[in-house]
């Protein structure tokens, strides 16, 4: 064993999911979080089967399960009509047994915070924000971090994860680009209880509509749903929430009432801008990137924390193993470059036609001259579940372990094993990632 520790800076879904692993593997680690606790505002909520299996590899899946909700259902309807134009089931298969998971990401972090209370050699720190990057030493990374009092100390470790964030402090300190576009539109993402069930609509739901166009999908079983739905810009937050009965009124069943009366009840709103951005290297020395610090793209299809998940996966088994001596570092340079190129190939140009598809469109004909949508009306149900199993998202890490052992001054490069592994489907890179 290699006397080896590492820090984690962010205590998100993805900070937190790769210290509980190197936790489990008796690695020393740290995670430090700036925010004084979990972030509970509405954010991503949903996980792509790859991801889910991922959850059972941490040992978190059961109670994600007794919290959270399987989604059996998607689809994509017609604003105007509600009318479901093409949909897809979701529910676990012999081949792809894991099912597609909701949950909050914040309770996610919940339950992984409780799972690093029984890891001796893991410890959480909020209150704790990073304020300079030292890596002077070529074996070391050395943090400066000041807690809520002002008060700054260092932290010492052989490794450090930055997973804190679109917003990235780690990034900015590395003086690492973050590359691509933000959306004109804004996106208004709310929690609200209405009993879309009854009016037999599925656990989730693409509205289709020039001007209404939002992803509407359950999150428990209480009647919570999750309403994100786009906005015209330069709207403020109070005349957001003054337009809101009338974005409700037309992209819910019945106009939301019931016997000419509102039955939807607001919980929770945030307004967010929508980014399509990455990293321009994944690794800077002994520092890597990894969730939203390492790329962002819009929440239609629910890619990115499912890819904030992969990346965890991905570090942690490439650390895991560095630690118990079986590979070299090498490998995380491999971690960053497939990871990268799974993203820029891959959840970029799918997220990105996830969006379009909702509002560049006719509703009463996209079925037919939109690709992925023609494709789900045409596919078998066995090719429904590749879809759905999103397993192009994953990357088998032990795949470079091997090469870096037998490397004999030969290399082979990210794209090609990418290629080897199927990560990059071709042109058929659409109709096997989505949603």
């Amino acid at each position: 064993m290699r006397d080896l520790s590492v820090l984690i800076v962010g205590a998100g879904p993805v900070g937190l999911l790769t210290t509980l692993r190197l936790a489990q593997a008796d690695i020393r680690v740290k995670c430090v979080e700036a925010l004084a606790a979990i972030d509970a505002s509405p954010r991503a909520m949903a996980y792509h089967p790859i991801a889910v299996k991922e959850l059972d590899r941490a040992g978190v899946l059961d109670d994600c399960r007794r919290i959270g909700s399987a989604g059996t259902g998607l689809c994509w309807r017609s604003t105007r009509t509600k009318e479901v134009i093409a949909e897809i089931d979701r529910a676990p298969s012999k081949e792809f047994p894991y099912e597609n998971l909701t949950i909050g990401q914040h309770l996610l972090a919940d339950i992984v915070l409780e799972h690093l209370k029984g890891c001796k050699n893991a410890e959480v720190l909020f209150n704790t924000k990073v304020t300079a990057v030292d890596q002077s030493s070529g074996d070391d990374v050395v943090l400066t971090v000041e807690d809520s009092d002002g008060q700054s100390r260092q932290l010492t470790a052989t490794y450090c994860v930055a997973a804190d964030g679109g917003r990235s402090t780690m990034r900015r300190l590395l003086d690492i680009s973050f590359d691509g576009f933000t959306y004109e539109e804004q996106l208004v993402s709310t929690n609200v209880y209405f009993d879309f069930a009854a009016h037999g609509w599925k656990d989730g739901n693409f509205m289709v509509d020039p001007d209404h166009w939002a992803l509407m999908g359950r999150i428990n079983n209480e009647g919570l749903w999750r309403v994100s739905y786009g906005e015209k810009p330069g709207l403020t937050d109070d005349e957001l929430k003054e337009r809101m009965p009338m974005k409700y009124a037309a992209m819910f069943p019945g106009e939301g009432k019931v016997n000419g009366e509102q039955r939807w009840e607001l919980q929770q709103m945030s307004p967010y801008r929508l980014n399509q951005r990455c990293a321009s290297t994944f690794k800077k020395g002994q520092v890597m990137l990894a969730g939203d610090a390492a790329h962002l793209c819009n929440l239609f299809g629910g890619l990115g924390l499912t890819g904030g998940i992969m990346d965890a996966a991905a570090l942690a088994d490439s650390l895991i193993v560095i630690y118990e001596s079986k590979t070299s570092e090498t490998v995380l340079e491999k971690y960053a470059e497939v990871r990268r190129q799974i993203f820029v190939d891959t959840v970029n140009p799918t997220s990105q036609a996830n969006k379009t598809r909702l509002h560049d469109s006719d509703p009463d004909t996209i079925g037919d001259p939109d690709p992925f949508l023609h494709m789900l009306r045409q596919a078998s149900a066995d090719e429904k579940q590749v879809v759905r199993s999103n397993a192009v998202l994953a990357v088998d890490m032990t795949e470079f372990f091997d090469q870096v052992k037998s490397d004999a001054g030969q290399s082979t490069s990210g794209a090609e094993v990418a290629d080897q592994q199927g990560i990059i489907q071709g042109n058929g890179l659409e109709t096997a990632t989505v949603h």
